[in-house]
């Protein structure tokens, strides 16, 4: 009997998360279609399978260098065994995301306690920034994950100086080198040089350098970089210098079309802690005093300050800031809260939760007035962002009457009876989720070009070609080319899209718009995806025939064609006035 309950206390909480984790998540993965943002990692593996080839990346048909090849690599394994489908491109994602709130679970368990850990991986899988990245595929999702193992497997080795916790260390810091380049071994690293200063323990740089750990970084990062470079010449200019020291440094090439300022990094990683951001500041500052005990026991638990401080300080001094970078730094931040609310539970009269929902409830009830707002800063970085609140207005007005009613009944409940204010938070938190699943499913039309590639998949024959138009980066062309199930050309005009590396004349999809009025004027059908926020100017095209209208996109054609009777499911126009 006491074994059985030893084991139900030891993983009912974290097997409770998980479940959590997949309850919410999987659904709203198979829902979403893939995005302009995230398409290219499923179009890379998907690539790289047609071709049989795991060590050159292609993109569209022209070599990939941005970017190491683990995510690829992953998906491409969930292909070979499932199919080939957006759903199972995203099922990598899934596993790294129940990987991260496991991971965020142990580290919390060895730091801050049982209790204080499931509140922080709940706070963590709750929180809007989470939820909404973790439903598209990026390679910061493997940073992240390689992060928490580093410092998970840190931590065991601090604890138990055994070989194993160290190999495990330095297998992380070759995971994180190829999920994103140096940035996954520098993050881990800095932040373990930083806590060992803080701790005082000499052993532990010891770790960091072991010699054994520096030789199987060695003999399984070194192999797969040399045969890289020999099959693709220029991959460590691209790749290193390129894509992670210019970039830091504002000097990438081609200069990145969406840099975040310092303010808006800030105010995102605001907007992705969501709900539970208005209680962070009182609760760094309490954890931060609280971990100033001499006590090693308690002065250990800032390696989440450490954690959290390294990270945004770094892309703070970056030039090639993006909004999402702050994803690795919301784990740190989850625990610290889930310590906070750990704390609440044993302070009876302590209001501040209850202040938290009242502040929770004013940011409801200003959505219709903060929303246009955060359209404005989005526009001005991405242009697919224009137009956003117009098209989740009713959801937008919706959750300002929802949000609000929820957080003060958690006010007056949690009145007399505390803890009902912690519940009253959780279930915010999920209607909060909830809502921005909707306001996604809302956007993705505009987002994801899934309709239109869909459309082409039925109609264009194989002689036909698919334009895009109006793209800042050639990357956001993947999710037109992934649904059309085809290479595609773009246009380029006033200098963009643009690769950052020479690209050989045939595989080289990049068009000048005067290519475009030949082929348009030529004997082939030709179909152009054009965008509303930047409509082309051309007279012949504003002549054009529209076959397929969408939330801010047209797809036009030049030649009229036997038309299959399914499009009747799409909305369609005779002609562009």
């Amino acid at each position: 009997m006491e074994i059985s309950r030893r084991f139900a206390l030891k993983w009912l909480a974290p097997i409770s998360l998980l479940l959590a984790g997949v309850a919410i998540y999987l659904p709203a993965m198979d829902l979403m279609p893939l995005i302009r943002a995230e398409a290219m990692y499923a179009l890379i593996p998907k690539e790289m399978l047609a071709a049989g080839h795991w060590l050159t990346p292609t993109l569209n048909g022209a070599h990939y260098l941005d970017k190491p090849p683990l995510l690829y690599w992953l998906t491409l394994a969930a292909y070979k065994i499932f199919g080939v489908s957006d759903t199972v491109a995203r099922l990598p994602i899934l596993v790294l995301t129940l990987g991260e709130i496991w991971l965020t679970y142990l580290i919390g368990l060895r730091l801050l306690g049982r209790r204080a850990a499931w509140l922080g991986g709940f706070i963590l899988l709750s929180s809007v920034g989470f939820f909404a990245l973790h439903l598209q595929i990026l390679t910061d999702h493997l940073i992240t994950l390689t992060l928490l193992a580093a410092l998970y497997f840190l931590l065991r080795w601090q604890e138990h100086p055994a070989f194993r916790w160290a190999g495990l260390f330095h297998l992380a810091l070759v995971a994180g080198f190829l999920s994103k380049g140096f940035i996954g071994i520098v993050f881990p690293v800095l932040i373990g040089g930083l806590y060992a200063w803080h701790m005082r323990q000499r052993r532990l740089p010891s770790l960091l350098f072991s010699p054994k750990g520096l030789i199987i970084v060695a003999l399984l990062a070194v192999p797969w970089f040399v045969a890289a470079e020999q099959a693709n010449p220029g991959l460590f200019k691209a790749q290193i210098i390129n894509e992670q020291i210019l970039r830091f440094m504002g000097h990438r090439q081609p200069p990145d079309t969406n840099p975040f300022s310092i303010s808006g990094f800030w105010l995102f990683l605001g907007l992705w802690m969501m709900p539970w951001t208005v209680l962070l500041p009182e609760g760094l500052y309490r954890f931060w005093r609280e971990t100033a005990s001499g006590e090693p026991e308690v002065r250990r638990r800032r390696l989440l300050l450490i954690w959290a401080g390294v990270i945004m300080g770094f892309f703070t001094l970056s030039s090639g800031r993006i909004e999402y970078y702050s994803l690795p730094v919301l784990p740190a931040l989850a625990l610290v809260l889930g310590w906070r609310l750990d704390r609440y539970f044993q302070s009876p009269r302590d209001r501040s939760l209850s202040l938290a929902l009242i502040a929770v409830a004013g940011l409801g009830l200003a959505i219709m007035v903060l929303l246009p707002r955060l359209e404005a800063i989005c526009g001005d970085n991405r242009r697919e962002f224009i137009g956003m609140f117009e098209m989740i207005e009713p959801i937008a007005d919706r959750a300002s009457y929802a949000i609000p009613a929820m957080a003060l009944l958690g006010v007056l409940g949690g009145w007399r009876f505390p803890r009902v204010n912690v519940a009253s938070y959780m279930i915010l938190s999920l209607l909060l989720i909830f809502f921005t699943f909707k306001t996604l499913t809302a956007l993705s039309p505009h987002l994801s070009d899934q309709l239109p590639g869909r459309y082409l998949c039925q109609h264009a024959g194989p002689d036909d070609l698919v334009v895009m138009e109006s793209i800042e980066e050639f990357e956001y062309g993947a999710s037109l080319a992934f649904y059309a199930r085809r290479h595609i050309l773009m246009v380029q005009r006033d200098g963009f899209p643009q690769f950052p590396y020479p690209v050989p004349a045939e595989q080289n999809y990049l068009i000048t718009p005067d290519r475009l009025k030949e082929l348009w004027e030529g004997p082939r059908r030709v179909y152009l995806l054009v965008d509303d926020a930047a409509p082309p100017t051309d007279p012949y095209l504003l002549r054009s025939r529209v076959v397929l209208v969408i939330q801010g996109k047209r797809l036009l054609v030049n030649q009229p064609g036997d038309f299959c009777p399914k499009a009747s499911r799409f909305k369609t126009v005779a002609s562009l006035k």
